[in-house]
This record gives structure tokens, C-alpha cells and sequence, in this order.
């Protein structure tokens, strides 16, 4: 991110995170996530970063990382100390202690890794953390015109919640994304539409 950008962006420090990914993405040594934060509360520290573009969404852009998207203004945006950063949904109530969110994680890979040496791994990680993993679907696709992969499943995180989600994963030449759509399994149709948008808002930066 550059100075100027910088210069117009609120940046302000927050003492926790709650992380709304599965994050489950490991791609043998070089896409590695903390499982043990894949769900619940970081002591982490991040940063709340936001750029203003109207009034009803703000961009994240992330040239570092290599992507941007729009997401709405009333989201929470958190970046955290390994490059990831979620999007949260207001609470609902008191008692929505873990509100839907969206996040992504953007990782370095070879460029001879293939989409579907990613995908064996990332749903083999996924059954062996979360045992009750059950998935609703599983099929290639293309996303930004990259071969990619998109899962749709629940799984009992480690809250002891049921939750679904949904991820998509692809990857350009020098880098892999995982975004990751999570929700109480009853709220998961009504934030579809909002997903959808910061999907098709998603950008990636020509990265080296």
C-alpha cells in the first residue's frame, strides 16, 4: 500500500479478532494457516484498515497481498498478523456472538502447483480437523477466469457451534486464495446476496 493510500486510510488498533474462515488451507509447505485459529478468538494483534468509496461500501485493497474488494460500511474489516483479513457482519443481537463474515488469505506458491493438488489437499485438512465435516458441494469452476474450486459444507468449529460455509479457492501464477463465506447454518441463504457482491467485486493485482 503506498504512502498516499496510507495517508487516507483509517488505521486503528484493536486488542482481539475473531477469525470467521475455516481456514483450512494448507498446500504441503508452503501455504501453512495456524489450525488452532481456524476458528474462535486470536489474541492477535491487527489492524482495522478501510478506504471510503460511498455510503454504502467501503475497498479493501491490498497490494501486498494482491487483491482488492468492496464489502459494506457497516462490516467490520480486520487485518491480521499473517495477511488474512475478515469482513464481519453486525451482530444481530446480543446473544450473535459469532456473526457471518467473509474472509481470504492470500499465500506465495510455486508455480507448478496445480488446482487439483490444492483441492486433494484442502479437503483431506478439512475432514481431518473437523470430523463432521458434511459436504453439500464440491465441484471445480473458474473464478476471475482462474481454474478454481468451490466447497460448500458444515462443520462444528471448534466453539462447539454448527456452522456452514462456504470456500472458494483458486490460484494465479505466483499466488493461491482461499476465500472462505461462513454463517449460523440459519442465516447462511439471507447473507447470500451480499457475498455474492463482494465476489464480484474481488480484483487481484498482477503479483511477482
Amino acid at each position: 500500500m503506498t504512502l498516499d493510500r496510507l495517508s487516507q486510510t483509517r488505521i486503528k488498533l484493536f486488542p482481539f479478532v475473531v477469525l470467521i474462515g475455516f481456514g483450512v488451507f494448507a498446500i504441503y509447505e508452503w501455504f501453512i494457516i495456524d489450525y488452532s485459529i481456524a476458528f474462535g478468538a486470536s489474541n492477535d494483534i491487527i489492524f482495522y484498515i478501510s478506504t471510503d468509496v460511498g455510503a454504502d461500501f467501503l475497498t479493501y485493497d491490498d497490494i501486498i497481498s494482491g487483491f482488492s474488494l468492496k464489502y459494506p460500511s457497516n462490516w467490520q474489516s480486520e487485518q491480521h498478523v499473517d495477511k488474512s483479513v475478515t469482513f464481519i457482519a453486525p451482530r444481530e443481537s446480543n446473544s450473535d456472538p459469532f456473526p457471518a463474515g467473509l474472509s481470504v488469505t492470500s499465500k506465495k506458491v510455486p508455480s507448478n502447483i496445480s488446482i487439483t493438488a490444492i483441492t486433494k489437499k484442502q479437503l483431506a485438512t478439512l475432514k481431518s480437523l473437523y470430523p463432521d465435516t458434511h459436504i453439500l458441494e464440491s465441484g471445480d469452476t473458474t473464478f476471475l477466469g482462474h481454474q478454481a474450486h468451490k466447497l460448500t459444507f458444515t462443520a462444528t468449529d471448534n466453539t462447539h457451534t454448527l456452522r456452514k460455509a462456504m470456500q472458494i479457492w483458486f490460484k494465479t501464477d505466483t499466488r493461491a486464495y482461499l476465500i472462505t463465506y461462513k454463517a449460523s447454518d440459519n442465516k447462511f441463504s439471507s447473507y447470500l446476496p451480499i457475498i455474492e457482491m463482494m465476489l464480484s467485486s474481488f480484483y487481484t493485482y498482477p503479483t511477482s
